[in-house]
């Protein structure tokens, strides 16, 4: 994986809205940048500390939601009422799903959020097999739970934790050798340029291969098909741009994003984000600067 596609693409979420979970993001290395996304923490807070903000529950309704991202990702849980750990692999996930906080049983979560084509180039295993699901670390990366879980779980800082699974992926790196291929990066730069706007066609013809061998290429490095992904960095793209200080409504949001009309691009919308953009626009607290003509 080349450097630059990281800066093409910054995969976003909708966490940390809710005034009684924080959530963070931290960046990695630039060794690591390639392949890492981010660093993510989801945990329970109390109403005695700094990060408790109740003003962010601007409504009793106030939701987090997982987006799709085109991202794999290390999740590694804390049960803090029953003490139990346990380290879990979370591949491309089409679809969208609400975040459930259970006050009676707080869970703490520490997350590796590898950048699409980033996880298969440290492990080498074909991701296709792990869509839509998420399974036990030891059936995608045998033994790393018992190689650092453990010190992950004990250890208190966020930071050391971060620096912990730095070390980890940078010996991974020398000792497996990151596979590297310019075709991949060529189909992603593509995709990341135009923001998801481009057919498989399109791809196929710039890089002279066929659509058959593209989609084997797609499933072994990024989980899903080159339309599924496309399809997901357009939506991502739709969340920037809802997300920005500009003023933007329905219309042309659905023309500079490549849809037919306002009607495709909502419902599309709807497919990854489970709500329109309008109500999208309303979580993220964007609702002055987005209107519905």
């Amino acid at each position: 994986m080349q450097v630059q596609l990281h800066t093409l693409f910054r995969p976003k979420q909708a966490s940390g809205r809710v005034a009684t979970n924080r959530y963070m993001e931290i960046s990695p290395s630039l060794l690591l940048a390639p392949y890492v996304s981010c660093y993510w923490l989801s945990e329970p807070l109390r109403q005695d500390q700094d990060w408790y903000h109740p003003f962010k529950l601007q409504h009793e309704e106030a939701i987090d939601r997982v987006l799709p991202d085109g991202c794999n990702d290390i999740i590694f849980e804390h049960d803090l009422k029953r003490n139990q750990f346990r380290t879990r692999y979370s591949g491309f996930f089409e679809g969208s799903f609400t975040i459930t906080y259970d006050q009676q049983h707080p869970v703490r979560k520490f997350g590796v959020r590898f950048f699409p084509g980033g996880a298969h180039a440290l492990l080498g295993v074909p991701l296709h097999e792990f869509a839509n699901s998420l399974v036990d670390i030891d059936l995608v990366w045998p033994g790393m739970h018992n190689e650092i879980g453990y010190r992950m779980f004990e250890e208190p800082s966020l930071y050391k934790r971060v620096q912990i699974m730095e070390q980890y992926l940078l010996s991974c790196m020398q000792t497996h050798k990151s596979m590297n291929d310019s075709l991949i990066h060529n189909l992603l730069h593509h995709i990341f340029v135009t923001k998801g706007k481009t057919s498989v066609q399109e791809l196929a013809n710039k890089e002279v291969i066929s659509a058959r061998q593209m989609n084997r290429i797609f499933y072994q490095w990024i989980g899903t098909s080159p339309k599924k992904f496309c399809d997901v960095v357009r939506f991502q793209a739709i969340i920037d741009a809802i997300q920005s200080p500009r003023k933007i409504d329905g219309a042309s949001l659905a023309l500079n994003h490549g849809h037919f009309d306002q009607a495709h691009m909502i419902r599309d919308f709807k497919r990854f984000y489970g709500e329109s953009p309008l109500v999208a626009a309303r979580e993220f607290g964007s609702m002055s600067d987005f209107y519905n003509p």
